[in-house]
C-alpha cells in the first residue's frame, strides 16, 4: 500500500525549534490518472511538481474489461488521498453522455471522498493537453484503439474514431493484430498462399503448431481461454512490429495500411477545425501509444501528414496534471511544466 507524507486532511508535522515542538501544515497535492484500454497509470504531485507516489495497473475502459470498475478503484485507494485538492482521470471509453461515464465518476468519487475536487474526460483530451501544453494541435492516439483529436488557433475541437473495436479503431493494435491473425486463418484454410512464411511465423509466436490437423482448433483455443480476447489480439501487434523489422513484406504492408488509416483520423479532425486546405496538415502534430512508436507507421503517417511531428511537451498523464493543479489554482509557468516533464519521466514509487 503506499502511504502519504501526511496522514490527515489536517495533518501535521512535527518540526523542533528552541521554543519547542511546532506543528507544520502538510503540503497540498493533486492526483491525475491515465487510463488507456490496457493500461493504467496514476501520480499525485506536490506544489512544485514532485512526484510523491505513483502506480500502474490494468486497463480500466468499460467497453472492454468486465472489471474495470474494480481496476479503478484499487488503483486509486493504493494513492495517498489525504491532502488531495483536486483529481483528473483521462478516461479510455469515457464520454459524459454515457450511462457507463456515470459509473466510472461514481467509482472514483467514492474512492477519493466527497471534497476532492474531480474531473472526468477522454484520454486522448488528456494526451492532447499534455503534447500541447493546451494549445492549438493534433493529436494522434493509438494504443489498442485509435482515435485522433484537433484543437483549432479558435479553441474549436473535433475528434474522430474511438469507436472501439467492433465498430472501428482503425490503424490500433487490435485492428493490426485481427488483421494479422486473420492471414494466419487464411493459411490454415490453404497453406499454400503466398504469405505461409509470415502466417507461420505468428503462430508461433503464440506458442500454437502452424502445420498438422490439430493447428485450427488450437488457434481456435487460444483465442477462446484468452482473459482478455480483445487485450490478446492487441498485443499480437508486437509480433507484426518485430517481423516488420526483420522485413517481412507483409508485416510492413499492414503497418503501412494502420498508418494509412491513423493519417486519415487526423485530417478528418484538422479539417473541421481549420479552413486552410488539408495538405500539408494546417496543424501542428503529435502522437501516443504504442502503435505510433513503430517506424513504419509513424513514417507512414508523418508522410500523409507532410509534416515532422510536433515533439509532446509532456507524457500523457501529464495532460490530467495540468488541469489537476488548474483546478487546485496552482501557477503552472513553463518553469514548472519543464520540472514536471523531467519528473514524470523519472519519478519513483513510494512503497
Amino acid at each position: 500500500m503506499w502511504r502519504a507524507f501526511a496522514q490527515g486532511s489536517g495533518a501535521y508535522c512535527r518540526t523542533n525549534t528552541r521554543k519547542g515542538p511546532r506543528l507544520m501544515p502538510a503540503q497540498p497535492t493533486i492526483l491525475a490518472l491515465d487510463g488507456g484500454g490496457t493500461h493504467t497509470r496514476a501520480v499525485v504531485i506536490a506544489p512544485d511538481a514532485t512526484v510523491l507516489a505513483q502506480a500502474t495497473g490494468p486497463g480500466c475502459n468499460p467497453f472492454d474489461r468486465p472489471e474495470w470498475a474494480e481496476n479503478l478503484r484499487h488503483l486509486l485507494e493504493q494513492m495517498p488521498r489525504t491532502t488531495l485538492q483536486s483529481a483528473v482521470l483521462g478516461m479510455a471509453g469515457y464520454d459524459a453522455a454515457r450511462p457507463s461515464s456515470a459509473q466510472q465518476e461514481q467509482v472514483a468519487r467514492a474512492a477519493l471522498g466527497p471534497d476532492v475536487r474531480l474531473w472526468l474526460e477522454n484520454d486522448v483530451e488528456t494526451a492532447h493537453r499534455a503534447a500541447f501544453a493546451g494549445q492549438a494541435g493534433v493529436f494522434v492516439l493509438a494504443g489498442t484503439g485509435s482515435v485522433a483529436m484537433a484543437v483549432g488557433a479558435n479553441g474549436q475541437t473535433a475528434r474522430a474514431g474511438g469507436w472501439g473495436w467492433l465498430l472501428g479503431d482503425e490503424g490500433g493494435g487490435y485492428w493490426i493484430g485481427r488483421k494479422a491473425l486473420g492471414y494466419a486463418t487464411r493459411y490454415l484454410d490453404d497453406p499454400s498462399v503466398p504469405f505461409a512464411a509470415f502466417a507461420q511465423e505468428l503462430l508461433h509466436s503464440l506458442n500454437l503448431p502452424a502445420t498438422g490437423p490439430t493447428a485450427p482448433d488450437a488457434l481456435r483455443e487460444w483465442l477462446r481461454t484468452r482473459t482478455h480476447p480483445r487485450s490478446a489480439v492487441g498485443d499480437v501487434a508486437a509480433t507484426v512490429h518485430t517481423l516488420a523489422l526483420n522485413e517481412d513484406t507483409y508485416a510492413i504492408a499492414l503497418l503501412r495500411a494502420a498508418g494509412g488509416h491513423l493519417a486519415e483520423l487526423a485530417h478528418t479532425t484538422a479539417k473541421q477545425v481549420s479552413n486552410l486546405p488539408p495538405s500539408p496538415l494546417p496543424l501542428a502534430w503529435s502522437y501516443g501509444g504504442s502503435v505510433m512508436r513503430n517506424p513504419v507507421v509513424l513514417q507512414t503517417v508523418t508522410s500523409l501528414l507532410g509534416a515532422e511531428p510536433h515533439p509532446a511537451t509532456l507524457p500523457p498523464i501529464g495532460g490530467a496534471v495540468l488541469k489537476a493543479a488548474e483546478l487546485a489554482g496552482w501557477h503552472t509557468d513553463a518553469t514548472w511544466i519543464c520540472q514536471l516533464a523531467r519528473n514524470l519521466t523519472h519519478g519513483k514509487a513510494i512503497a
